[in-house]
């Protein structure tokens, strides 16, 4: 179900047609993605987690260049 809303391009058309949008907007030939993470702190659950490590959440997103999600990797 949710490749139905974040896939990545399969098709040499797709492909093209993404690599057109970021040659028109950054002048970048061949881009077909843009990469970016977030890493979040958060608090442990309970004091029995709680180690020497920050316990964190993080986010990768690779996007078109009209920003739709083509690819997210939480962990």
């Amino acid at each position: 179900m949710m490749d139905q809303y974040i896939r990545f391009p399969e098709s040499r058309q797709e492909l093209k047609t993404i690599a057109d949008g970021f040659h028109q907007l950054c002048g970048m030939p061949g881009v077909v993605g843009a990469v970016d993470g977030s890493h979040s702190a958060c608090p442990a659950p309970t004091f029995e987690h709680r180690s020497l490590f920050i316990n964190s959440l993080v986010l990768q997103a690779v996007c078109d260049s009209n920003l739709k999600c083509l690819d997210i990797c939480p962990g």
